[in-house]
């Protein structure tokens, strides 16, 4: 969701010498596997036991409880942008005679156009 975390994305993914296709899973900064491989660990209810030793997710500020998600996100936790709503642009009038403007890459935002969740 971020640009600051494809360096390690890619790295993480090219430690054997070949790039994935994504989707791929990472648990507790263990490579999982692809989407595929998830899917085939199910079948084999060997995913359970590959899960048992992580810890859950702290539940966030503004959730009830554990099964219950954030008011504001739904626990994703990134909402699009009040500044720009999600398009990453906002207007920005210029000072000189014509009063003109032009479009700006938002300040506030990702580059997905997304902000943390203020609630949680």
């Amino acid at each position: 969701m971020h640009a600051g975390f494809k360096d390690e994305l890619h790295a993480a993914l090219t430690e054997g010498g070949r790039l994935p296709l994504p989707p791929q899973v990472f648990v507790d900064g263990w490579y999982l596997g692809s989407a595929e491989e998830v899917r085939r660990l199910h079948e084999a209810g060997e995913l359970a036991a590959a899960l048992e030793a992580c810890e859950s997710a702290p539940v966030p500020k503004g959730c009830a409880g554990a099964q219950d998600s954030c008011s504001g996100c739904g626990g994703v936790r990134f909402v699009p942008c009040d500044a720009c709503s999600g398009s990453c642009k906002v207007f920005v009038e210029d000072k000189d005679e014509d009063g003109a403007g032009a479009f700006r890459r938002c300040p506030e935002c990702t580059e997905n156009g997304l902000v943390r969740c203020p609630v949680c």
